[in-house]
């Protein structure tokens, strides 16, 4: 049985909206016909962005951060913030010209993978091996190893590379159309979260130990999400897509 069925307004609307959402039912659109000449402009999928400079076919690598998450106790998040600010951050301001897409990926779950922090980009075998060694060698990577905050780190091999379409890590049941477009739209999602972490800890107010400052600032960030979020994230999403309705499935307080 279907939950009940709301639409949007075709008008600006505040974060509570969104969170009145049931199973919303709604998928019909006009069907359109594309002349030969925007058909002819359409580049071929997985070639919609350049290669880097240095030349040669790009793909998809996975850099896998398997963290620390004790029985019987909440999943630590915190160190995701440390592991993009002071690792992966500093690798995308030196070599953002070669990573034309890229995104982070979070996750916690009682199973084979558990807590773990991805990062995830489009590059050159080349240059995935200079990435991967940049983070192999990171002084902070080390201390979080020896710690045991941080459990493992690994990397999808270059010499193998598997990943060339554009929308190769993208979800295999949407539509293809969304499947190649989907990573412009979470690199700058990822864009934001990390400007967002470079923003908050400038305030001057958080802790000064390592640990304790990412905590501190990870508690900043979620209330920022908890209180902005429906706004400046959903609502302009929504007024991109002209207030059309949205199936969205209800798992509770902006759990989307």
């Amino acid at each position: 049985m279907r939950g009940p069925v709301t639409a949007l307004p075709r008008r600006p609307f505040g974060a509570s909206a969104v969170l009145l959402f049931g199973v919303l039912l709604l998928l019909a659109g006009c069907a359109t016909t594309t002349s030969p000449a925007l058909e002819a402009r359409k580049p071929a999928p997985g070639t919609e962005v350049a290669p880097p400079p240095e030349g040669g076919q790009i793909y998809w690598w996975y850099s896998r951060f398997r963290l620390a998450w004790p029985d019987g106790e909440p999943a630590p998040w915190h160190p995701d913030l440390l592991l993009a600010d002071l690792v992966i951050r500093p690798i995308l301001e030196t070599e953002r010209d070669r990573i034309p897409l890229w995104r982070f990926h979070r996750r916690a779950a009682r199973d084979a993978a558990g807590r773990q922090f991805s990062f995830i980009y489009r590059a050159t075998p080349a240059m995935a091996r200079r990435i991967q060694a940049r983070i192999d060698a990171d002084p902070q990577v080390a201390c979080l190893l020896r710690k045991g905050t941080l459990l493992q780190v690994s990397h999808d091999d270059p010499a193998q590379p598997q990943r060339p379409g554009i929308g190769d890590t993208s979800d295999p049941a949407w539509p293809p159309e969304m499947q190649r477009a989907w990573p412009h739209f979470i690199l700058g999602a990822s864009q934001l979260w990390l400007e967002l972490i470079r923003e908050l800890g400038q305030s001057g107010k958080l802790p000064r130990g390592t640990d304790a400052h990412y905590a501190a600032l990870n508690e900043q960030l979620e209330t920022l999400w908890r209180d902005q979020g429906g706004h400046a994230l959903l609502h302009h999403l929504s007024a991109v897509f002209g207030y059309r309705e949205l199936l969205v499935t209800s798992r509770g307080l902006l759990k989307l």
